[in-house]
């Protein structure tokens, strides 16, 4: 079995030219729990992870996720 949730998260990056942190809060993000593959939170947490490095790639130095937040997909 799986679910599809939508995941916001708070987060720090560093931009790798500046040495600029910036405090972002992102929202949105499409996460699959495949229930036999491990927990919630660790599928939610990839996901957020995932984000970050397709969004900013080699531009930044590092990333701390403080907090997210998942919510299944309501059934059209």
């Amino acid at each position: 079995m799986k679910t599809e949730i939508l995941v916001g998260a708070d987060i720090v990056i560093r931009i790798r030219e500046t040495g600029e942190e910036q405090h972002l809060t992102a929202e949105g993000i499409h996460c699959t729990w495949v229930w036999n593959d491990g927990s919630r939170d660790a599928a939610e947490y990839w996901a957020v992870a995932d984000w970050i490095t397709d969004t900013f790639g080699k531009n930044i130095d590092w990333f701390s996720i403080k907090g997210w937040t998942g919510t299944p997909k309501k059934e059209p």
